[in-house]
């Protein structure tokens, strides 16, 4: 049994990372409990904003990219819409003026020594771009190819502002049709964790491929390949149900318990949750005094639901799973996973202040 399939706290990860990447040094602490409280404000923060957007992107890719999928200019675009929507358009904002439209002026990047294509030639430099994306190669070639796409699409910088959210939002995308990320999350790769884990080494190993010569090209290439396939020998352990149970999702909900979040009976649920992986209230049943009514029993099991640390299988029905992501759980189960080291640091040798 796969107890992460279908969550989602690497959505969190990659798009609070990702935003670290450009210098939203937002903790991951921070945006849980932010994410949770999320529909009751009105005036979001930017840095909060920001990140809900990547894991809004996230959701959508994973819900309709499919291995047929093409991706194509009217896809990208979107990408940027979504990762720019709401956000200041000022000089020191991380909006953009054009969503989900290529820039139409001159840009520089700044510290950077490579002279960006004028705006005029986006289009033709982005159609070839994605008529690369779009062709098939064999699969040992695929994830080569992918590297390719996520440097020459920095090399384009197609948009105002926000190029580096897209590319990694891309990447993710172009993963999941390779089936590197499936829709049920039994791989959790997260292309973050290469880039994320130093952020000076992802920028020195691009900019060292800007001269499109060979050499250049091939080391950046190494960079992310090796960083992919560590990445996928951390993920196996995840994969493996029994370490997952006893090292993270049990210490996890004792984690909530013991920082009084939430209540024994709630923890011994949550408990037998883990245990069965579905649950009905039946399964519940031995731990209510024998006289309980199956109305209070339903009420605990609502009170659960509206926390958001369990769900139905299926809409409508009364198998229930447990949920992992944005609830009183998701701290706990990040905290462990910094703890047996999936989770990229902030900066090298920072902690995630996950606690």
């Amino acid at each position: 049994m796969d107890i992460l399939r279908g969550q989602k706290p690497f959505q969190t990860v990659e798009s609070v990372i990702s935003t670290h990447i450009e210098g939203n040094n937002t903790s991951i602490a921070a945006y849980v409990e932010a994410a949770r409280n999320a529909k009751k404000n009105i005036d979001l923060d930017q840095k909060i904003k920001m990140i809900l957007n990547l894991e809004k992107a996230l959701k959508d890719i994973e819900k309709e990219v499919t291995s047929d999928t093409d991706f194509d200019k009217a896809f990208v675009l979107d990408l940027h819409k979504k990762v720019v929507d709401g956000l200041d358009t000022s000089q020191d904002g991380e909006g953009d003026t054009r969503p989900g439209a290529y820039r139409n002026a001159f840009r520089a990047i700044q510290n950077s020594k490579h002279v960006l294509p004028q705006h005029t030639d986006v289009h033709d430099h982005m159609e070839q771009l994605i008529k690369l994306i779009n062709t098939p190669v064999p699969h040992a070639m695929e994830l080569i190819k992918i590297a390719i796409v996520h440097h020459r699409l920095v090399w384009i910088h197609p948009f105002g502002n926000g190029n580096g959210r897209v590319v990694r939002l891309l990447t993710y995308a172009m993963l999941a049709r390779a089936g590197y990320i499936d829709k049920d999350g039994a791989r959790l790769l997260d292309p973050t964790a290469v880039f994320g884990s130093n952020k000076l080494t992802y920028y020195d190993k691009l900019s060292g491929a800007d001269d499109l010569s060979e050499e250049g090209a091939s080391g950046w290439c190494e960079y992310m390949l090796s960083g992919l396939t560590h990445e996928i020998h951390k993920i196996d352990r995840l994969l493996d149900g029994d370490f997952t149970k006893r090292e993270i999702i049990v210490p996890a909900i004792t984690y909530a318990h013991e920082k009084q979040k939430i209540t024994k009976l709630e923890r011994d649920m949550l408990m037998v949750c883990v245990e069965k992986d579905l649950v009905a209230a039946s399964d519940f049943r031995d731990l209510f005094p024998a006289n309980t009514s199956h109305v209070r029993i339903s009420q605990v099991i609502n009170k659960l639901r509206e926390q958001n640390l369990i769900e139905p299988q299926l809409p409508g029905t009364r198998k229930y799973m447990l949920c992992m992501n944005n609830n009183l759980l998701t701290t706990g189960i990040l905290r462990k996973l910094d703890e047996h080291g999936f989770l990229p640091p902030i900066q090298p040798g920072v902690t995630n202040q996950t606690v």
